[in-house]
């Protein structure tokens, strides 16, 4: 059997760049757009990746599709691919009112054709053809394409058919001033998909997890950026409209993603940001939180990050495959929510754990231990109020066996009410 696989790029590159949502969105947006248009002209073939339904064409609030397709070609196929590849750059190229040409020398799109026995599977043979060519790519000079996205506004007309609902001023995504930006990508797909015969029920199982990732997002009072394959990428507040955090958020993305492919588990890198905070930084941080924390060692991590107004920054990861330490954070953490003003409560407790590090570290292993101490430290009538809180923390520093986690998570609810 013969098989066209096509990749492009230079995604990252185009992200980093936009230094407002609306922009981020359209430089993510061009890229899913382009390929659903390529897509489209082959429709008729059999697709291995990605899953290809009519009802995936008539989205259009969020791109669906990711930067790689793999499909089962007849003859002529690969030559009809190039005309087709040219049409549809052209056609962006006058939506953006900028030449055929400067698209065309910015985009990185590779294709290849190969023959593969029967028994092989297609993405495993081709994905490694595919890595080689994004490799080679010849850096351009020409930026006429990126800076045309950055002034797109999303009229009806055009490719962004949605814009003029992308959210544009970062403030409607905070939450006591700060906001998140978070990556989320799957984890052991390489063995999801090592058997051939799982392959096209994969493909469905991701198209339907990132249908229904997007609405959890916009449910939760997000944005979403991008979300094709096992990849994702949105804003949202710390908390939502449901008074839930961005944790229990990605926890319900997580739980979903791993219902439908039991195989694989979901990491998360999420940077929390001021208002204020550089739009390409806090993108980065996430980037880098997700590729250089959360999915090191055994992966099924959360790692988090937390910038504050002044630069001053902290993070910690969480192991999500500790099941029992992972609902103790995610209970406790849910205080955050709370109306009650208890930020300087909250600098009381953290502040303490930094000093008593040492003592709390040698008496994680007893709970007994831990609720004394907090006892004799907070011992005035107006404490009896947090005992719920003092339960839950005590139950998390026990389950986590991890002080500078616990101390990364009080500041993280410190910050996020609003105490400076």
């Amino acid at each position: 059997m013969k098989y066209i696989a096509v990749t492009i790029g230079p995604i990252y590159k185009t992200l980093k760049n936009a230094k407002k949502p609306k922009e981020l969105f359209s430089s993510s947006y061009v890229f899913s757009y382009i390929m659903r248009k390529i897509v489209q002209k082959f429709q008729s073939r059999k697709f291995i990746t990605p899953y290809i339904d009519k009802k995936i064409f008539d989205i259009d609030e969020v791109g669906l599709f990711h930067d790689r397709f793999i499909f089962e070609a007849q003859d002529g196929d690969f030559a009809q691919l190039q005309t087709v590849i040219d049409e549809v750059l052209a056609d962006v190229a006058a939506q953006l009112n900028i030449s055929f040409e400067s698209v065309k020398s910015y985009l990185q799109i590779y294709s290849i054709e190969k023959e593969l026995s029967d028994g092989a599977n297609p993405i495993l043979e081709l994905t490694p053809y595919l890595d080689t060519k994004e490799l080679m790519f010849q850096v351009t000079q020409d930026e006429s394409f990126a800076k045309a996205l950055r002034r797109k506004k999303g009229d009806k007309d055009n490719f962004l058919t949605d814009g003029k609902n992308i959210v544009d001023d970062i403030k409607k995504l905070c939450y006591h001033n700060y906001y998140c930006v978070v990556h989320a990508d799957g984890d052991k797909m390489g063995e999801a998909i090592s058997q051939k015969e799982n392959i096209a029920k994969i493909s469905k199982a991701l198209f339907e997890y990132c249908s229904n990732a997007h609405s959890e997002i916009k449910a939760f009072g997000g944005q979403t950026i991008f979300a094709g394959g096992d990849d994702l990428l949105f804003f949202a507040p710390v908390i939502g409209r449901d008074k839930s955090t961005i944790f229990n958020l990605c926890e319900k993305i997580a739980q979903d993603f791993s219902t439908k492919i039991p195989e694989a588990t979901l990491s998360f890198g999420i940077s929390v940001n001021y208002v204020k905070f550089p739009l390409y930084e806090a993108l980065e941080n996430s980037r880098e939180q997700l590729f250089a924390k959360a999915k090191t060692g055994e992966k099924n991590n959360l790692a988090f990050k937390v910038t504050k107004h002044s630069g001053q920054s902290f993070e910690a990861v969480v192991h999500k495959s500790d099941a029992q330490t992972y609902q103790k954070f995610l209970d406790f953490v849910s205080n955050v929510a709370k109306e009650d003003e208890n930020a300087n409560f909250l600098h009381s407790i953290h502040h303490k754990i930094q000093t008593y590090e040492k003592t709390l570290q040698e008496i994680l292993d007893d709970t007994a231990k831990l609720h004394n101490f907090f006892e004799n430290y907070f011992n005035e009538a107006g404490h009896t109020q947090y005992k719920e809180f003092f339960n839950q923390l005590v139950a998390y520093m026990h389950a986590s066996q991890d002080i500078q986690q616990v101390y990364a998570t009080l500041r993280f609810m410190k910050f996020v009410k609003g105490d400076k």
